[in-house]
């Protein structure tokens, strides 16, 4: 692409100098524009930034297009010298200039990033002897290599919101499944951490790190919101990132925050990102303002598939804003490409490469090289529980060590491998499945270097307990490493009584000495168990429990990422959807799979056998001797808690459970011997919790009931997460889908849909409620009613239940655009069926004695020349008449049924129903006939009823069928 230098400078406060040339500086050409022009826009800048409708984006372009252009069209001329080009404005701004919203350039036609080829603004941080900005383009003949890091801190900092993150990490790994990317993760979320791993690998490994989290001012200066190695909140300056990535730089920095871009004062405090370039920096993404977490996910998954490609940095990221502008993303514009004395080219060499095989040398925990654990480079997930430990280790006075818990398979082994690698403060002693007196004295005499002490432990006459305290105290001294004492497959120093696992006799005598003479020295010894059971023992008062889950959502993506077969394109996808769901997203079992039956001959066979007998694989999950403790109250607790199809609060898996006789035993049964799956938060208030469907395989008992018994079940699980989590806060599509789910699924009500329809009116406004409803609806399209859709509505419109009918109304439009797949709500009322449109008005009519109906409202509208495309003041004349607005204030939802009595009462004669038909979420944001959440007034009402808003709405009101 070619470059067109622009140098734009404010002199006094009445005119800027512009400097212009493509590539020889010296052929520079110059001339003053006038700032009076763009007044108005630079203080709008200023003050609000600018708005977020598309319409004045482009209004906002052609201003700044037009003032560079000028009469002479200078501007204009120069670009056309190279149209069949793509162009990069590498654009050097100073001052109020600094900020403007250059990525909006728009010549009257189109924005320019959405030109074909496109024209690309930079943002070129020029120092004193910067003349012009270097080519580089060194690309790489190999896989694009990124490394990502999300800092999500916990507790979250003021005024933010939690990140999903993990969505970030899967849209990226989906978008470049068929590109050569190698996406290596720093899970921590700790820039220390970070600076770690980037050392581990050689100079210029990494093409590109993405950071991304929480940014803000700070004492008017830009910080990025990292984490400590414990998961709490950490303000980073750019000079403690560059710090970290000392003599490593990549060739682009993805600051993917908000304001990373932006700085409240461009005359003396530069932006995070030019902060960064003035650390050394080549290349910098940012962020110009507050972004939707939405936008930023889908930037990074377009820009990666771009570049892994071998596209150049501006290539990638004009095709980036181009995708953004097609999908409607409402902060396309913000996204902002700052560099200072070179423009990176190409980062690899186009074509496809292969990815860098995962290494497959296995690290062992234990100096015998017993224990199999994940390397550092295939280690994912378990953020969360590796935090949680070492919050526990590192700073508490009260508990002296961690028990981690969980299935077989989970990773237990790898998280306290994990754990040692962050305690490098500590000396670690290692022991693997039994443990005795005889083992522990000579490992620990085997750490001592003073003999005097090393005959203490030894031959010492006292009692076990007596001779580690006066160890443990002699060596509580300054620069002695405390012992990590680490006890792995404990499980094997178990034995069972009454359905629950305790220690057998010796090993609780050596864990309780263990545990007295750490707390009676006062020491930083601390202790980490892996088991496969939460065994009961008082001793446990003293730890931190940290249960382990299968994995889920991104880390299983990124588990998946790591297993070839998975990612082979000559495996039928089927057979690998087949062993998803077969291993339920248990690490050990995914390895197994991936390699002895994917990897293998008649894999098809094989994994049909394996489905159909588990017996050459239950082994690693769970041990046999397990289900000697399982009994019919226990099976019945695990059967009933399948209904859940993710994890949920104890509460409701108590509310599926009730009728068992003492269930709640049952249930902290079930977690201690693993089968229950509990999530990773410290409290035990917010955890959820799960039975992993590994259970029906391997223990044939452990099954859902089938109908129509099940269907009481999928009732009160609904009713009992409904009651949890269907309110207005929840923005979890998950959670929604599994409400709507279980609602569905229960098929002796004939109503459900009905009823679900209803529930998500309540929350209407929650765009995740509204859209999830619709997806899973259309999954069970067959089972809506084929005859009698508007019976119902005849029914309430004869008894003058107006909120009802008018709800029904809604509810008929829903259905059909459901049944007759309809793409969505906008294409639905440009095209919906004449004869169901005429039957529904009519009976509005019928029964309103002619004052409701969508007719009666379409004549009003038309009449005030309303067509298709808007217009603001007769959209304002329009809803006004019909009642949607009274006055200045435009009404909620519930005003305008509200009113409807009164129209009855011959008070009013304004049409104002139906009018939920008009409200339906579209495109990323709801449209509104008159009102927004409550009132809205003023121009911010006037931005949200744009034509892109209410087109559809206009196309309905415009019809002439009725």
């Amino acid at each position: 692409m070619k470059i067109l230098h622009l140098d734009l400078k404010p002199i006094g406060d009445e005119y800027a100098e512009f400097r212009y040339f493509w590539d020889n500086p010296n052929n520079c050409q110059s001339r003053q524009l006038p700032l009076r022009k763009i007044t108005d826009l630079i203080q709008k800048t200023e003050e609000e930034y600018y708005t977020r409708l598309p319409e004045d984006y482009a209004k906002t372009g052609q201003a700044l297009y037009n003032w560079l252009d000028g009469s002479d069209r200078n501007f204009q001329r120069a670009i056309n010298q190279h149209r069949r080009e793509g162009i990069v404005l590498a654009i050097a701004a100073t001052e109020k200039l600094a900020h403007l919203p250059w990525e909006v350039l728009h010549n009257g036609e189109s924005f320019l990033v959405n030109r074909r080829p496109a024209i690309i603004p930079i943002r070129w941080v020029k120092d004193e002897n910067s003349t012009q900005l270097i080519l580089e383009h060194q690309p790489a003949n190999r896989a694009l290599n990124v490394l990502f890091m999300a800092t999500d801190p916990e507790p979250p900092p003021p005024n933010t919101k939690k990140l999903d993150f993990e969505a970030e990490e899967a849209q990226i790994l989906t978008a470049t499944k068929r590109q050569p990317l190698s996406l290596i993760v720093e899970e921590s979320g700790c820039l220390t951490e970070l600076g770690y791993l980037v050392s581990d690998y050689e100079q210029g490994y990494f093409d590109v790190i993405h950071l991304t989290g929480h940014a803000r001012f700070e004492d008017g200066k830009p910080f990025f919101i990292t984490e400590t190695e414990l998961g709490e909140a950490e303000y980073s300056s750019a000079k403690d990132i560059a710090t970290e990535l000392q003599f490593q730089q990549p060739k682009l920095i993805f600051l993917s925050g908000c304001n990373t871009g932006y700085s409240k004062d461009a005359d003396t405090v530069p932006s995070m990102a030019e902060a960064l370039l003035k650390e050394g920096a080549t290349a910098v993404l940012g962020w110009g303002q507050r972004v939707l977490d939405t936008d930023a996910t889908a930037t990074a998954a377009a820009l990666y598939q771009e570049l892994s490609t071998g596209k150049t940095v501006t290539e990638a990221v004009a095709l980036t804003y181009q995708a953004l502008l097609k999908n409607k993303a409402r902060d396309w514009h913000l996204l902002r490409l700052y560099v200072a004395e070179t423009l990176p080219g190409a980062l690899v060499k186009r074509g496809r490469k292969p990815l860098p095989r995962p290494s497959v040398a296995q690290e062992f925990l234990d100096p015998e090289k017993k224990l199999r654990v994940a390397t550092r480079e295939t280690f994912v997930g378990r953020r969360r529980q590796l935090q949680n430990c070492l919050r526990v280790i590192k700073t508490s006075s009260e508990e002296i060590g961690v028990l981690i818990h969980g299935m077989g398979g989970l990773g237990k082994s790898t998280i306290a491998a994990r754990l040692c690698d962050r305690l490098f403060g500590y000396e670690p002693i290692i022991w693997w499945r039994q443990i005795d007196e005889s083992s522990l004295v000579s490992k620990l005499a085997d750490k001592l270097s003073h003999a005097e002490l090393r005959a203490v432990i030894r031959e010492g006459e006292e009692e076990l307990k007596y001779r580690l305290r006066d160890v443990f105290s002699e060596l509580n001294q300054p620069g002695e490493k405390p012992f990590l004492l680490v006890f792995d497959d404990f499980e094997w120093n178990l034995e069972h009584r009454q359905g629950r696992y305790i220690l057998n006799t010796q090993v609780a005598e050596i864990l309780q000495a263990l545990v007295w003479a750490i707390q009676e020295t006062y020491t930083d010894y601390r202790i980490i168990i892996t088991c496969r059971y939460d065994f009961e023992s008082d001793l446990l008062q003293s730890f931190y429990k940290q249960p382990l889950e299968s994995f889920r959502k991104s880390d299983l993506q990124k588990k998946l990422s790591r297993l070839k077969a998975f990612n082979d394109d000559k495996i039928e996808q089927s057979l690998i959807e087949r062993t998803k769901t077969l291993a339920d997203g248990n690490p050990r079992l995914l390895e197994w799979l991936n390699d002895e039956v994917l990897l293998g001959e008649d894999a098809e066979t094989k994994l049909t056998q394996l489905e159909a007998n588990p017996t050459e694989w239950k082994g690693r999950i769970i041990w046999s001797e397990l289900y000697e403790q399982l009994d019919q109250n226990i099976e019945q607790i695990l059967s009933r808690c399948l209904v859940f199809e993710i994890p949920v609060p104890m509460p409701a898996l108590e509310a599926v459970c009730k009728s068992i006789s003492d269930y709640k035993k049952q249930l902290s049964r079930g977690i201690e011997l693993g089968l229950i799956e509990v999530s990773s938060e410290p409290e035990e208030s917010k955890r959820v919790y799960r039975v992993s469907r590994i259970l029906p395989h391997i223990i044939p008992n452990i099954q859902l009931r089938e109908a129509p018994e099940v269907y009481s079940l999928y009732q009160k699980a609904h009713e009992k997460l409904h009651q949890l989590w269907g309110n207005q806060e929840n923005e979890s599509e998950e959670k929604w889908r599994e409400i709507f789910r279980l609602k569905f699924a229960n098929k002796e009500n004939p109503e459900r849909f009905r009823q679900g329809f209803s529930q998500m009116l309540l929350v209407q406004f929650n765009s995740v409620a509204d859209s999830t409803y619709e997806s899973e609806l259309r999954k069970v399209k067959d089972n809506l009613v084929e005859d009698g859709l508007c019976k119902p509505l005849e029914n309430y419109l004869k008894k003058g239940q107006w909120k009802e009918a008018d709800e029904e109304t809604a509810w008929i439009f829903y259905q059909v655009m459901v049944k007759e797949n309809y793409e969505d709500w906008n294409n639905l009322l440009r095209n919906f069926p004449c004869e169901t449109l005429k039957e529904i008005n009519q009976l509005w009519l019928e029964n309103s004695n002619g004052k409701f109906g969508i007719s009666i409202q379409m004549k009003i509208y038309q009449s005030l020349g309303g067509t298709t495309e808007y217009n603001g003041e007769v959209w304002e004349k329009f809803c006004d008449r019909v009642g949607w607005k009274q006055g200045k204030n435009f009404l909620t939802s519930t005003e305008v049924v509200n009113q409807s009595k009164e129209v009855t009462q011959g008070v009013r004669l304004r049409p104002c129903l139906p009018v939920l038909i008009y409200t339906r979420f579209i495109a990323g944001m709801y449209m509104y006939p008159a009102f927004y959440y409550g009132r809205i007034r003023g121009m911010y009402h006037m931005a949200l009823l744009r034509r892109h808003m209410v087109g559809c709405i206009l196309s309905l009101l415009s019809r002439r069928d009725l």
